[in-house]
């Protein structure tokens, strides 16, 4: 069987989709793929389902999304229900654990690819950190859990994901940056800088791809845009660093070792 937790979730076998249909029992199953192999205890999904105010007849009905679930999966897998309890999606004292080994779903996968893509930028292998982190976002299909409600707890895991996913995305700029790939730098990071309008990181990655592209004009653009939304909502000024690249991209003859060091490169 196949579990995808990094966008709707989506529980397949043999090709075949078994991903309950039934909101609450897709909420349940959801929170158990996003806390896979550690217990999720009764409490804890009761307060999910019902935003902490769970009926007299919660845990009983839990009870029963637990066994539809188990019979999907057993269907799906050509298992009994009970090879499923005993094996898959087994009760843990007062919870239940959801068991996946690492290659039936995508977040271990994805993880393992960025993790290896740091190691490589570490070593200077920016060519071949941009085709990992490539393949590890491909793995993303849209928001995490985009198919079922969020309570508190899947609220926070969904929020996990995308702070992992948005560090990918930073990753493999730096990575385009190191391979003097800048017009696709600058695209990617339009677009992220567009979601994440208060991210120093995103927009000094902008600002340093726009100024290896030629373009210093739009990277002071871009700081201006940042400082003047930073003091006006939040009353804080950008960091020094952010600060210090301005400063060096305002001067006719700036410091290219620090540019380079920055991954703006040196205009030629």
């Amino acid at each position: 069987m196949e579990f995808r937790v990094l966008g709707p979730i989506d529980v397949r076998a043999q090709g075949r989709d078994i991903t309950p249909s039934a909101p609450k029992q897709r909420q349940v199953l959801a929170l158990l793929m996003a806390k896979a192999n550690h217990r999720v205890s009764v409490p804890a999904l009761l307060s999910e389902v019902w935003d902490g105010e769970p009926p007299r007849t919660a845990t009983t009905a839990l009870q029963t999304y637990i066994g539809a679930i188990r019979k999907a999966l057993a269907a799906g897998s050509g298992s009994s229900a009970r090879e499923i309890a005993e094996q898959r999606l087994v009760t843990d004292g007062n919870g239940y654990v959801l068991r996946l080994r690492p290659e039936e779903w995508d977040r271990p996968r994805f993880e393992e690819l960025v993790l290896s893509a740091r190691g490589l930028l570490e070593e200077r292998q920016a060519h071949a950190a941009t085709e990992v982190l490539s393949r590890a976002l491909a793995l993303w299909r849209g928001a995490p859990f985009g198919n079922v409600r969020h309570g508190s707890r899947l609220t926070v895991q969904a929020r996990v994901l995308n702070e992992a996913h948005l560090a990918a995305c930073e990753v493999r700029i730096d990575a385009l940056l190191l391979c003097r790939r800048f017009q696709e730098a600058v695209g990617e990071a339009v677009a992220l800088v567009g979601e994440h309008p208060y991210h120093e990181n995103l927009h000094s990655q902008l600002m340093r791809a726009l100024y290896a592209s030629g373009r210093r004009a739009a990277a002071l653009d871009v700081y201006q845009s940042l400082h003047r939304r930073m003091t006006d909502d939040l009353g804080l000024p950008p960091s020094p660093s952010t600060t210090t690249l301005h400063h060096v991209m305002l001067q006719d003859h700036p410091d290219q070792r620090y540019l380079a060091a920055a991954g703006a490169g040196a205009l030629e």
